[in-house]
This record gives structure tokens, sequence and C-alpha cells, in this order.
């Protein structure tokens, strides 16, 4: 039944890729194929742990944030360092919806040397419109959350990782694949966390560091698609369109709903939503249809040029796992 998603695999533009298909149940397709590093000629294998890069914001941010932070709140009455800043009007639910006036991303590594500089950098960022006055995708706000969640719970976000789901963060905890040739670090990235600024976090971040397999980020997912995450009113306020723009892109908390950034092919569900990771990585869950799809790669492996390749691919993927499932 699926022999055309190993097809599409075996061609694949990226050196590694793993692909999952399930339904609220049962794991139908769970395939690995490729090289997992380029200059040694190893072979991706199921348990290799995988860079998830923003797939870390909706599999281990997101849960936290909705469990234990109110989404009406502003900022600053959760979180007391962001008082007397901007950022701190916007809500929580603003934040994790990419409409708190945040940048889309700052390149804190480059001028701050330890992560409590760069959380300071962070809060004191100026924003660029009025909260709620419209959406752009930013890292800032999930790195805000992150720090957040973790004064208000004690707990680190790799603790509450572990105990969630089993996802780790960095360095990871067995075989991983490779990632890019990071020009700041000047060395190749393996099983240490691709992003620039997480990694000069010590690796631990809101908004990218997990680490997870395959079948880890499977289950995580598949929880998502069954709504045993969080109680029934968050899971569906996660799902529901929050904020958009004039670029078409769509979000709810967290998600990104279609058609924002063609992160989905054209037979997508109504009720659909997903995510994706810059190292190469996607999760698209079709509740109404019952099934949910997670890729994960190392298109980065070893440049970031021509992302073009990786969308394009997942269409495919995606248009081929629906006709499945029609």
């Amino acid at each position: 039944m699926y022999d055309e998603i190993s097809a599409l695999m075996a061609a694949a533009p990226m050196p590694a890729v793993a692909v999952s298909v399930f339904d609220r149940t049962t794991t139908r397709f769970s395939e690995v194929t490729g090289t997992a590093d380029a200059t040694t000629g190893r072979p991706v294998g199921p348990h290799d742990w995988w860079d998830l890069a923003s797939v870390t914001k909706t599999l281990v941010t997101l849960p936290e944030v909705l469990a234990h932070l109110d989404l009406d709140s502003p900022l600053a009455d959760v979180w007391s360092p962001t008082r007397d800043h901007p950022v701190g009007r916007a809500t929580v639910g603003q934040l994790l919806s990419h409409q708190a006036g945040l940048p889309a991303v700052r390149q804190f590594f480059r001028t701050a040397a330890t992560r409590q500089e760069i959380v300071a950098q962070a809060v004191a960022t100026p924003l660029v419109r009025a909260p709620g006055s419209g959406a752009e995708y930013s890292d800032l706000g999930f790195l805000l959350l992150g720090e957040a969640v973790q004064d208000h719970t004690g707990l680190s976000l790799a603790e509450l990782a572990r105990r969630r789901s089993g996802l780790r963060y960095g360095p990871a905890p067995g075989a991983a694949v490779a990632t890019e040739i990071c020009a700041w670090r000047g060395r190749l990235i393996v099983g240490e966390v691709h992003d620039e600024n997480a990694y000069a976090m010590g690796g631990v971040a809101g908004h990218a560091g997990a680490f997870g397999t395959l079948a880890q980020v499977t289950a995580a997912a598949q929880a998502w698609l069954t709504g045993e995450v969080l109680p029934s009113h968050l899971h569906r306020a996660a799902s529901r369109c929050w904020a958009e723009n004039a670029a078409d892109e769509r979000f709810g908390l967290g998600w990104w709903l279609p058609p924002t950034r063609g992160i989905c092919g054209p037979s997508a569900g109504a009720d659909a939503y997903g995510c994706s990771g810059f190292v190469g990585n996607r999760i698209w869950l079709e509740p109404a249809r019952g099934y949910g799809v997670v890729v994960l790669s190392n298109r980065v492996h070893t440049s970031r040029e021509h992302p073009e390749r990786f969308r394009d691919w997942c269409v495919c993927l995606l248009e081929a796992v629906a006709a499945l499932h029609g």
C-alpha cells in the first residue's frame, strides 16, 4: 500500500529521511533511509536521533505553556522579568500565535556570551508592531515562553520534555544524524543543536534544541491527533486560527494552518494543521481524515542552500499520503 511512499523516500533530495504515517491507534508506515553523515558514509538507522529544530516549539514548549500558563494573561503577569518591557504587554496567547509584535529572529549568539545575556536581550527586544496588530512567525516568542515555563514549574525544559514524551535536548544520547557544517562554529554539527541561539543558550531553549527518534516523534505527534496531550478545550484552541497576515499565513497556537508557507499540499483538509523545522522536519495532522505524517530529515547536510527542494518533496509526499487515505 505504501510502495509509492518508499519510492519517494528513495528519491528524496535530502541525504537522510525518516517518514511515518499513523492513525489514532496504529503506526501504519515507518521507514528510515539514506546517509546519516556524508563525511563518513554512515547509513541512518531507526534508532538515530534527529535534531527537531522548530518542532521543539510544538512538541515541547507548547504543551507545557498550555498546561501551566494562562492564555489571556500578559506575559509580564506570568513572568516578572518582562515587566517594564514592551513584550510584557503581549498575552501568552499572542506569543504562541506569533502576533506579539516581535521580529522573526535575532542573532543573539553573535553578541551574547551566556544564556542569561541572550534571555536579557530577547526580553529587551523592541517590538516591530503592537501586540495583536499582525502576525509574523518568530522564534523569540517561544524562546521567552520556554524561560517562563521553566521559572513557573521549577523544572528545565529538558526535564519537562523527558517526562512528557521522552524527547531529549542535546547532546543526543545516541547516534545522531548530522546537519550543517556551521560557519560560526567551524565544524560539522552532529548530535548538538543546529540553531545557533539555542546552542549559545546551552542547547536548551523553547524555540529549538530537542532531539528525538522517529518512533518518539511519531508517538508525540500521534498524541496530538488523538487529543491526549491536553484537555479538549485547550486542544481545540491550539488548532483553530488565532492570527493571519497578508502573506496568506495562518497560525493556531504554535501550529501552522494551511496554506502557511506551503507546508501542505492542495489536498489539505479544512481542519488540518502542522509545523516545520529548519533542518528539514515536518509534522502534518489531518484530524477529520484520521491520520498524521511525520517527516524527519537533514536537508541542511551539509549546506542549508536550496530549501525549496525539501518543500516541494514534502508536498509530493503529503499528496501521496492523502491519495492513500482519501
